[in-house]
């Protein structure tokens, strides 16, 4: 059994408790000891981070811990606390809760392995501290982690490693697993990445990674969110956390765990965590701005360039260079991951081939060669230049790092941060292949003016990639509106499935067009319904019984001629009989024979709720695995990017001669299955199998809707 077996309300934790918890005026360590590598890490980082705080230990059998005097119980501390960090084992862990709230702590921090990553029997035990918690009106963080360090407000209560930058910034970093986020401060701290709030949350007892987002969202001093997880486990919170962030303009940026099947079981043997359906969670991320990467330095790298700059101007990149090289790494990788490199004016490209050498080349990105180094004037002009154009919107700078006794590095440097300052545009400066910031290089970037140094080109594409295509949603995002059902659907639910013929019934009643058919029930009712259609016609059984008509013979096609109909119909009678389905007749349509194929359907995720699914492939959907998501409600602007996505999008607009497709009929037709199926909560899926677009003709071919016995 998992720790998700634990019910969590999906709605966000008091602000009020989340203040008592990251926020504590009085913090006491319990269970502190010299023999615990835990407890010296985390009396460390107190010291490190709050200086002359006051901590109060507590260890009822040594007198003193870390050259500290201790106390047998948290009521002996003078004026109480607020917050308690229990290092405690697991088997004692309710008791020293007991103690700590008897004290007037309202938070505690448990450090403790030993609950729900061990099965059912630890998924009781946290259960029942969960119930205690609640009961003494505790807000619990972890167990199974860290711990929290508040940078600004000096306040560490965490085991993360002594590398933690404890100059406050305005990242935050919220890490489901407590190793990978000490991993990550140390990383950011080799990069002179410095945060606001590092949570790390663990089994998630009672305080989610939703939960901390949503929170830290609002903080003033936090300009963009990076998170770590192996699952959401309250999504509607997640989900307003991300729309809040939209509007105050601040970045989430993720790295989302248990891609493949492999790391799913991982998780689920590391923190209890399932994690959930990967292709629903990349579309809800892309859908709410938030900025997904695939490893823990563009985590790092990408959300503090997006916390140093904000949003962007612009989405273009113009990029200065040093390395013709680096200039062709950057073109080839930017493409990858969508980094926009704008081609230049005439007028730009005038100005820089005046500060080029006569074999330079003005274009984006730019070899400003190796002359730079001795000319800064050559920076100066080219960011300049560089500016004046409207499509970009961040200068990327390569040149290698300062070192002392280099100073034409420092005066690039110099030269950089002016120009940039006085252009209003922002920048960053890195070198073409991973170096460490030295103390030498913050102090030249102190001097300078420079607010942000990457430690590569590679991570440098993958972070202003992200910023800069967050930066384009965020400008063009709006809210979907809120879509009111049109009609009252009569929903003749008779089983855990619609017949095909009662789901037409309510695509028609939603407007969504369909290819003309009718039920029939003899043979010569078949024949007479063939030749009212004319040419060839597609016949299928028609049962509240059946899902896949095609596994039991149940649908013939290109059915010609009147002996041909009434013989068709003989064989789906009998196949359907043979079956032991019970039918309400056959379905008779005429034959399409061009256009092309889509899939539009609407499923029930037991996390996201509605997921909206469109997909080039009508009965090849699988094979060609070219599929948009998007969770319920959706507005226009969703709708024709999911199209726009499609890798055979291209088909839609006259590729190759074909017809043109009405996207914007198109776009109706799909909002109309969506509306259906927002009236239908009660149903698992609503599914057009094919949608067949023909020009301007748009039918739907088949439907299928299915609910839950």
């Amino acid at each position: 059994m998992s720790a998700d077996a634990t019910v969590i309300a999906d709605q966000p934790l008091a602000v009020e408790s989340l203040d008592r918890l990251l926020r504590p005026r009085k913090l006491a360590l319990v269970g502190a000891s010299d023999k615990n590598l835990f407890s010296r890490r985390a009396f460390a980082q107190h010291k490190r981070v709050g200086g002359d705080r006051r901590l109060g230990l507590v260890n009822p059998r040594s007198r003193t811990v870390h050259g500290a005097e201790t106390v047998a119980s948290c009521t002996d501390l003078p004026g109480g606390i607020d917050c308690a960090f229990l290092m405690t084992p697991q088997r004692t862990t309710a008791a020293a809760l007991e103690d700590a709230a008897a004290a007037g702590a309202r938070a505690a921090v448990i450090l403790s392995q030993g609950w729900a990553e061990e099965g059912a029997s630890g998924l009781r035990r946290q259960q029942e501290l969960v119930a205690q918690a609640e009961e003494l009106g505790v807000v619990l963080l972890g167990p199974n982690h860290l711990g929290f360090a508040n940078l600004w407000d000096g306040v560490a209560a965490c085991a993360l490693g002594l590398d933690l930058p404890v100059e406050p910034g305005s990242f935050a970093l919220v890490s489901q697993s407590g190793a990978v986020g000490s991993s990550m401060v140390g990383y950011a701290a080799r990069q002179d990445v410095r945060f606001s709030f590092v949570v790390t949350t663990g089994n998630e007892a009672m305080v989610t990674v939703a939960d901390a987002v949503h929170y830290l969202v609002d903080d003033e001093r936090t300009r963009a969110i990076g998170i770590f997880a192996e699952t959401i486990r309250k999504p509607a919170v997640f989900r307003a956390a991300a729309a809040r962030a939209a509007e105050l303009g601040k970045a989430l940026v993720i790295l989302k765990a248990g891609t493949s099947e492999l790391a799913a079981r991982t998780a689920a043997a590391h923190t209890g965590a399932l994690v959930g359906d990967d292709r629903v969670i990349d579309a809800v991320l892309r859908q709410d701005g938030v900025i997904r990467v695939r490893s823990v330095e563009d985590l790092i790298c990408t959300g503090t360039l997006c916390a140093s700059v904000g949003p962007v101007r612009a989405p273009g990149v113009g990029i200065l260079s040093v390395s013709g090289g680096a200039c062709d790494l950057i073109a080839d990788r930017g493409e990858d991951v969508g980094l926009v490199l704008p081609s230049l004016s005439e007028q730009t490209n005038a100005r820089l081939a005046q500060i080029l050498p006569p074999y330079g080349h003005p274009q984006n990105p730019l070899d400003v060669t190796g002359g730079a180094l001795a000319d800064p004037e050559v920076w100066r002009q080219g960011i300049t230049a560089m500016a004046a154009e409207p499509d970009i919107g961040l200068i990327g700078v390569v040149t290698s790092l300062p070192t002392a006794g280099e100073e034409q590095r420092d005066d690039t440097f110099h030269a950089v941060g002016s120009t940039l300052a006085t252009v209003g545009l922002p920048g960053a400066v890195f070198p073409q292949i991973d170096q460490v910031q030295s103390d030498y290089v913050r102090k030249v970037k102190s001097e300078s003016g420079v607010h942000v140094v990457l430690p590569s080109v590679e991570r440098f594409v993958h972070a202003a990639a992200g910023l800069t295509t967050w930066s384009k949603w965020l400008n063009a995002h709006t809210a979907p509106p809120a879509r009111t059902t049109r009609v009252e659907p009569a929903v003749p639910v008779i089983g855990p499935m619609l017949s095909e013929h009662a789901g037409r019934a309510l695509l028609q009643q939603f407007g969504v067009p369909l290819i003309p058919a009718e039920l029939i029930t003899d043979a010569t009712a078949a024949v007479a319904a063939a030749a009212r259609f004319g040419g060839p016609v597609a016949m299928k059984i028609c049962s509240a019984e059946v899902a896949h008509k095609t596994e039991l013979g149940g649908v013939e096609l290109k059915v010609e001629g009147s002996d041909a109909v009434a013989a068709a119909y003989e064989r789906l009678i009998t196949s359907a009989s043979a079956a032991g389905v019970a039918l309400e007749g056959v379905l008779v349509s005429p034959m399409r024979s061009s256009g092309v194929e889509l899939l539009v359907g609407v499923t029930a995720d037991p996390s996201w709720g509605q997921v909206l699914a469109v997909a080039f492939g009508g009965a090849l959907v699988e094979l060609l695995d070219d599929t948009a998501l998007r969770v319920l409600p959706v507005g226009r602007d969703d709708v024709r990017s999911m199209l726009a996505e499609l890798r055979g999008y291209r088909l839609l607009t006259g590729f190759r001669g074909s017809k043109p497709a009405d996207i914007d009929r198109l776009t109706e037709v799909i909002l109309a299955v969506a509306d259906l199926a927002v009236s239908l909560p009660a149903f698992d899926s609503v599914e057009i199998n094919p949608l067949l677009i023909d020009g301007e003709r748009i039918e739907a071919l088949d439907v299928l809707i299915t609910s839950t016995p």
